[in-house]
């Protein structure tokens, strides 16, 4: 089956099966808000919630480029080596969709090789797990695999809510030190702090080229 090109963002949504190419094993856990206050053992959690203006119109540019990678662009990461399912599972069709440049709209199962310099040097390859494609939501849940300099998973979601504003959400999950090295712990947790604010920020306006 040939790929759908799309002018503007076509959206599915839709989940992989648990995959064991992932270095962790709470596979989608970050799709759901009780993550926060209860992360699985051994990992810690967060969430971040940045306003990036208000209107359908904002909406649909922050979720055009949200699903296709730019808000890891934007925040600084090289985006590489982008592959698609042959076959995307999907409640609207199968294959990957591009946008009229050429662009790959991002797929369940879609993998990626992300590489970064800072705030915190990191590379490695993620995997899409599943995408959101609701009225006023959209976005995607990605997890770290076998190789990866870290291992985490983060939901990335643009919002568009009943006042009218337009909100970009980055849920995170990644793997803690044990408790006992207490400064460790902190110094992971705020370097995961840093890479998730910055990467939440990415799609204002004003970080637009």
């Amino acid at each position: 089956m040939s790929a759908i090109r799309a002018v503007g963002p076509m959206r599915r949504g839709g989940a992989v099966a648990v995959d064991h190419g992932l270095n962790y094993a709470a596979i989608g856990a970050t799709a759901r808000p009780d993550v926060i206050p209860f992360p699985p053992s051994g990992f810690h959690s967060a969430e971040y919630r940045h306003r990036i203006g208000s209107g359908a119109r904002r909406f649909d540019l922050a979720g055009r480029a949200l699903m296709t990678w730019g808000a890891l662009r934007s925040a600084g990461f090289q985006v590489e080596d982008v592959h698609a399912e042959p076959v995307a599972p999907s409640p609207r069709g199968a294959g990957p969709l591009f946008l009229e440049d050429g662009t790959p709209w991002i797929t369940p199962g879609m993998t990626a090789s992300l590489a970064a310099a800072e705030p915190v040097p990191s590379s490695g390859r993620v995997k899409v797990v599943s995408v959101i494609d609701e009225p006023g939501r959209i976005g995607y849940v990605f997890g770290s695999m076998a190789g990866s300099s870290e291992c985490a998973e983060r939901l990335l979601l643009v919002e568009h809510d009943d006042e009218d504003a337009v909100h970009v959400v980055l849920r995170s999950l990644w793997e803690a030190p044990p408790s006992r090295l207490n400064r460790l712990a902190r110094a992971a947790d705020a370097r995961q702090r840093k890479v998730d604010e910055r990467i939440v920020r990415a799609l204002h306006p004003s970080n637009a080229s």
